[in-house]
């Protein structure tokens, strides 16, 4: 739930895993013929964002606002890293919560992403490119 929070918004969150989990069970022999259950179910719930964020014609859950200034509260401060966050794709999101949230390494979160561990530092630097716009700007 974590991890699907994380890329689709709170929202969203519940539907995206019930999805992934419907479609899981329904398959013939469910997890137990897989040999890394987790990892699947990971990729599975970013491939399910991805396909809702397809369908909707959008890539962020939430604009990211323009800071309010030096008299912002903490929660208007926090409220803005959230929508900047949101903002990024939805791989981006997966590589970043993946390494910084959940302490994998780059070749750990390629395995659950399924992609390869460069393009998972790729992710990350554009990640960390777009959120340092978004929150210097």
């Amino acid at each position: 739930m974590r991890y699907a929070t994380a890329l689709a918004g709170p929202d969203a969150a519940d539907d995206v895993v019930s999805t992934v989990v419907t479609r899981v069970i329904a398959k013939p022999g469910g997890l137990s013929g897989l040999r890394e259950p987790k990892q699947y179910l990971m990729r599975s719930i970013l491939n399910e964002v991805r396909n809702r964020h397809r369908a909707t014609k959008r890539r962020a859950t939430v604009p990211v606002g323009v800071p309010e200034g030096p008299g912002q509260d903490a929660a208007g401060s926090v409220d803005h890293i959230v929508d900047a966050i949101l903002a990024l794709p939805a791989r981006q999101r997966a590589a970043a919560y993946l390494v910084f949230y959940e302490g994998y390494s780059p070749s750990e979160a390629a395995k659950s992403m399924g992609c390869r561990p460069g393009t998972v530092r790729r992710y990350l630097h554009l990640a960390r490119k777009k959120l340092g716009e978004a929150l210097d700007g």
